[in-house]
């Protein structure tokens, strides 16, 4: 009988520390595409991003723009403009630690109400995890997801857990290991959507390997198309910058 439990045992066991094994290499492979130099992953903690494009949000196709400021986890700004001339509107929510302000146009900026602010610090959060900062996080709980495609190229998946916060699934590249595509759920006005972003184009910015497109898609329609991204990775954010004016 102690022989018989002893073999289950080890029929349990394995697999579990094969998949453990699975996880952690493609972790380490995944970063280090983004980075060749491990030292320059820290550079990651504080960054920005300006983006432009097309937004399909509204009935027709109009010019976009995203310009993002972020010391993760805990200090974060995003600012979107969408249409020309008179037509401009401009959205801004932003968010430090527990609490967040959005401002629309010209008009006043408000707090968030805690449901707001609830997603904003979702759809944040997902933002941190695509940078792959996360990664090697004694918080973050990893697992091997099926495999995809994206483009009709093949990609293989990581799934992220983190407690309180939305599961992540990661794809990546299966030649190169960049980041190539992101889905999960998060809340819109009380709604749960399904979200994918697709990533395209990396290139070299200061060391890191960062996508130059990107594709944000909510139940399927595409929303966000950015042509055009650029990354800096300044050692240090003014606090200022994340403060309700």
């Amino acid at each position: 009988m102690r022989s018989l439990v002893l073999i289950v045992a080890i029929a349990v066991l394995c697999p579990t520390a094969a998949f453990s094994d699975d996880v952690s290499d493609l972790r380490d492979r995944v970063l280090k595409a983004v980075a060749k130099d491990p030292a320059d992953l820290k550079k990651l903690k504080t960054h920005t991003l300006k983006a432009k494009g097309i937004s399909r949000i509204g009935p027709e196709p109009s010019p976009a723009t995203f310009e993002m400021s972020a010391v993760w986890p805990g200090q974060v700004r995003l600012q979107w403009e969408f249409g020309v001339g008179a037509n401009k509107n401009t959205l801004i929510v932003a968010g430090t630690d527990d609490r967040g302000w959005k401002k629309i146009s010209d008009m006043k900026a408000i707090d968030l109400s805690v449901e707001e602010f609830n997603d904003f610090r979702s759809d944040t959060y997902a933002i941190w995890v695509s940078t792959l900062s996360t990664l090697s996080d004694v918080d973050s709980k990893l697992a091997m997801a099926a495999p995809s495609k994206v483009n009709g190229e093949p990609v293989v998946g990581l799934k992220v857990s983190r407690r309180s916060l939305p599961e992540i699934t990661l794809y990546f590249d299966e030649k190169t290991a960049l980041l190539r595509k992101m889905t999960y759920k998060s809340r819109d006005a009380g709604v749960t959507l399904n979200k994918e972003i697709i990533y395209e184009g990396h290139k070299d910015f200061n060391g890191l390997m960062m996508p130059t497109k990107q594709t944000t898609m909510i139940q399927n329609r595409e929303m966000l198309t950015w042509n055009e991204m650029e990354f800096a990775f300044p050692e240090k954010i003014e606090a200022k910058v994340f403060e309700k004016p």
